[in-house]
């Protein structure tokens, strides 16, 4: 492990790791809102490199959060997942270089074959059916009052710019929450196309943690939900449903709750395509998503 203070991009850090570790071949693999994905040889052994962006995000879903600890959260949840029979990549180790917090981990190939929906349902529901990492349950045991909150602070950040119904206030929506969600699971909140490596349409590993929670399965489900209007997504709810219902997997999507958990999804999804990632096409259909769910509440 080394710290080089003249590093000043995460290409560069990925760079200089390689070099230290004696790898070759270094090419970019993924690239997302955060993170970049590299991966690399050494000798026989390939290993990928996960590499911030910054090294303290500041956007309108993670303001000042520390790249370091989304870092030892992926590398704390890819081996619970791996320890509970959920398919994920195995992480190796967290170094600093020049200040870059930087995970080690297997590199899993994609073969680029649509994903088969239900197989990914059913990997949702055992997740949903095993205990979750008890360290994470601890870390927010009022989940739905941090929801609730945070679809506060999200609607209110998005109202500066665009008009917006009134929202009603979160202890109300907690107190809907509270009332309706009473199992408590671990979620991968960012279930994409993006973050699943395929085989012959087969799911060998979900990855980017970062927006893990735990909590009631129907936040998954919820997110998922409005995740499946975004055609790059590639995702097909009703067939993701269904396979987790042949699991074992159980939702409900009678309650207001649902509304206020698809609510939480629409905001986020808003804040990214109106500031982080501009997209207006999908900035306009996920505004409206916010405006018609604010109105069923």
């Amino acid at each position: 492990m080394t710290f080089n203070s003249q590093i000043t991009s995460p290409q560069q850090a990925a760079e200089e790791l390689a070099l230290n570790r004696g790898a070759h071949e270094l090419r970019l693999l993924g690239a997302g809102v955060e993170f970049l994905f590299f991966s690399t040889r050494a000798g026989t052994r390939r290993e990928g490199y996960r590499v911030p962006r910054a090294r303290v995000f500041d956007t309108v879903n993670n303001p000042g959060i520390q790249a370091l600890e989304l870092q030892r959260k992926e590398l704390r949840l890819s081996a619970w997942a791996l320890g509970h029979g959920v398919p994920s990549a195995n992480p190796t180790e967290l170094v600093d270089q020049g200040g870059y917090s930087v995970l080690v981990t297997e590199v899993i190939d994609d073969d680029q074959t649509p994903v088969n929906q239900q197989a990914l349902g059913a990997v949702l529901a055992k997740m949903h059916q095993v205990e979750p990492l008890a360290s994470e349950v601890a870390r927010c045991p009022d989940i739905y009052d941090y929801l609730a909150q945070r679809i506060g602070d999200r609607h209110s950040r998005i109202s500066t710019d665009h008009q917006l119904p009134a929202l009603p206030k979160p202890t109300h929506l907690a107190k809907v929450l509270q009332r309706s969600l009473h199992r408590v699971s671990q979620l991968h909140l960012d279930i994409r196309r993006q973050n699943i490596r395929v085989a012959a349409g087969e799911p060998r590993a979900l990855f980017d943690w970062s927006n893990a929670l735990t909590a009631a399965p129907e936040l998954e489900m919820a997110r998922i939900r409005e995740y499946a209007q975004i055609p790059e997504n590639a995702l097909d709810y009703m067939d993701i449903l269904a396979g987790y219902r042949a699991y074992g997997g159980t939702i409900d999507e009678s309650t207001t709750a649902w509304a206020v958990l698809r609510l939480d999804a629409a905001l986020m999804l808003a804040g990214v395509f109106t500031s982080v990632s501009p997209n207006e096409e999908l900035a306009s259909v996920f505004l409206n998503r916010v405006r018609i769910l604010l109105q069923a509440l």
